[in-house]
């Protein structure tokens, strides 16, 4: 479930979708903005623009969502280029996806010059995702984060065996 304040909206215009987070990206929405990416993905969307201007922080779990969801989405056929752009990420939230590795990972726009489609936005409700559903996005999301650094093995390699063990699998 998403922290009180925090909301994500999307709208879709195919070939793009426009995903817009307020609040706080954090552990509790990872599950649903995966899940309404992939889903998204499979009905043939090759776009995915990510308003980060009211987004107020991210934490690493919806970070390394963010960056195993580049490498599940390839590059754009036609262009050869990332298929998810952030737009206008405040600076931590910035330094935070620099210092993890997954800046690289995507397009970055910033400026006045942001993204603003025309029409209403639908607001994503919640998939009520599990303590276990969660747990599990968590895990998965801090292995894919500890693949792009050696850094973020040592930070992250601990929690991850104990949210592991935790869980009781080895997810």
């Amino acid at each position: 479930m998403p922290l009180p304040g925090s909301k994500m909206f999307v709208l879709i215009e195919p070939p793009t979708a426009f995903v817009r987070l307020v609040g706080r990206a954090a552990v509790e929405g990872a599950p649903d903005f995966k899940a309404l990416v992939q889903r998204l993905d499979k009905e043939g969307i090759r776009q995915f623009c990510l308003d980060l201007s009211e987004c107020k922080l991210m934490d690493s779990t919806f970070s390394g969502v963010l960056a195993s969801l580049t490498a599940e989405l390839g590059l754009h056929p036609e262009h050869g280029c990332a298929r998810i752009t952030l737009v206008n990420p405040n600076e931590r939230v910035s330094d935070l996806l620099d210092n993890l590795g997954v800046l690289p990972l995507v397009n970055v726009l910033t400026g006045d010059g942001h993204i603003r489609r025309p029409g209403d936005a639908e607001g994503v409700a919640s998939g009520n995702a599990s303590k276990s559903e969660v747990a599990t996005c968590c895990i998965m999301a801090h292995r894919y984060l500890m693949t792009l650094s050696e850094a973020n093995r040592a930070r992250f390699q601990e929690m991850t065996r104990m949210m592991e063990q935790q869980a009781g699998e080895g997810v």
